[in-house]
């Protein structure tokens, strides 16, 4: 309902055509990164001043100019507001200050293309942005590394929230959960287990921390739209739960604890929801769908690939009969290896 990605299949193609599997693998990865496309070509077109789109995402950064384009534009910025940079703890960072050479006409595969990436990415190591953030020129230039590409400009986003310069909307919602962590932890919510994401508002008290109300009529106004968004996110995540339904014994726990905060399985985790569309789950330092984490977390939609049977089959709860089991049944992962000579 809320995302572009929805469990409602629970197969897939079998070892018998390999190349199918790997396309159906590659269709699932690409997937996953469509809300990450998205937020960024909104951060990208609003910064630059072009039309940039989730699918000509990579189309128009292969060549690297628009790349340096932002590099000079946030390098202006994050002069402009250096002098209101106030870091706890740390020191001004110096920013900066040079023409970065590039080729506005450089064709698409091109050495110009991985010229223009390579002073992009020197520009990236000089504000601070990691290596392990980095990716390769090839990767763009040849379109083989989105997601790396995508983590990159992610942290580029980090980067300039510090120099107070609007960043991507996944990085706002980090930066939501960053206070909210330092906040005291909210009551838990007596909601019971049994009846995991109730639809009925009064079964449980608002256990989400919200500010002191005041006699003022803005913060009523903040307060009903903070819990309308709550709202709209506790039918999504209900939605994408009972998506298929699971008529197991024992459900995958699913259970809200407060606004943005849940219980899912055995982990306590944050979830956002992404431009009023995709919902999202941070994981260590990162972002993913919340269907994508229910298919790699809950038994009912894991999948398993059977050597046996040839085909990708939901995990059973039981826990398998060695007497049951012939010489030649082992888990396949298509691995590929040298053996030594």
């Amino acid at each position: 309902m809320c995302s572009s990605v929805s469990p409602k299949q629970l197969c897939g193609p079998g070892l018998t055509d390999m190349q199918q599997y790997h396309q159906w693998l590659s269709s699932r990865h690409e997937a996953s990164l469509l809300p990450m496309k998205e937020d960024l070509a909104l951060w990208l077109s609003n910064i630059l001043g072009l039309e940039i789109t989730a699918e000509s995402f990579m189309d128009r950064l292969d060549n690297g100019f628009l790349l340096c384009q932002l590099a000079e534009t946030l390098q202006e910025k994050f002069r402009q507001s250096n002098g209101d940079l106030h870091e706890p703890g740390n020191s001004k960072k110096k920013i900066p200050h040079r023409r970065i050479p590039c080729r506005q006409s450089a064709p698409s595969g091109s050495f110009f293309a991985r010229d223009n990436t390579a002073n992009f990415l020197a520009w990236c190591r000089e504000v601070g942005v990691g290596e392990t953030c980095l990716f390769e020129s090839e990767g763009l230039v040849l379109h083989k590394q989105p997601r790396e590409v995508c983590l990159c400009l992610l942290e580029l986003g980090r980067i300039a929230s510090r120099y107070n310069v609007e960043p991507p909307g996944l990085i706002k919602l980090e930066n939501e959960i960053e206070q909210e962590e330092r906040a005291p932890l909210p009551p838990p919510s007596p909601v019971s287990p049994v009846q995991p994401l109730s639809s009925s508002p009064t079964s449980s008290p608002s256990p989400s921390p919200s500010p002191t109300p005041t006699l003022t009529p803005t913060p009523t106004k903040v307060t009903s739209s903070k819990k309308s968004a709550g709202k709209l996110l506790d039918d999504a995540v209900r939605h994408i739960a009972d998506d298929p339904p699971c008529r197991c014994s024992n459900k995958f726990c699913v259970e809200r604890q407060s606004q943005g905060r849940y219980r899912v399985g055995e982990k306590m985790l944050f979830i956002r929801m992404l431009h009023n569309k995709h919902v999202m789950v941070r994981v260590g330092g990162g972002w993913e769908t919340f269907e994508s984490y229910l298919l790699k977390h809950d038994p009912c939609r894991m999948l398993q690939i059977s050597r046996v049977e040839g085909k990708i089959s939901p995990i059973s709860t039981k826990s398998p009969n060695i007497k049951d089991l012939a010489p030649d049944s082992y888990l396949v992962v298509a691995a590929h290896y040298r053996s030594k000579k």
